[in-house]
């Protein structure tokens, strides 16, 4: 796998976790293992994916729909760049 740049990845951890320990009232640490754990992260970590040319906003929503689906690819997002 060709690992994203550590630059790039936390720059989508300082916008991402934020969002979550908002709207899930999670305290800063179990947001980070909740996102830095999650497959979107795992996904975002691949540069094949290039996950890094969506928004932190459309990851956060992809790291949600896998919190309620267990998957990220059902992200719209996802599947609208399959289509």
């Amino acid at each position: 796998m060709n690992r994203l740049f550590s630059f790039s990845l936390d720059h989508y951890n300082m916008h991402v976790i934020p969002r979550i320990m908002e709207k899930y009232n999670m305290s800063q640490m179990d947001a980070a293992r909740s996102f830095l754990t999650s497959e979107t992260h795992n996904m975002l970590e691949n540069a094949k994916l290039a996950l890094w040319e969506f928004s932190e906003r459309a990851v956060f929503e992809m790291w949600e729909v896998e919190r309620v689906t267990g998957d990220p690819r059902n992200s719209t997002h996802i599947r609208s760049e399959l289509a």
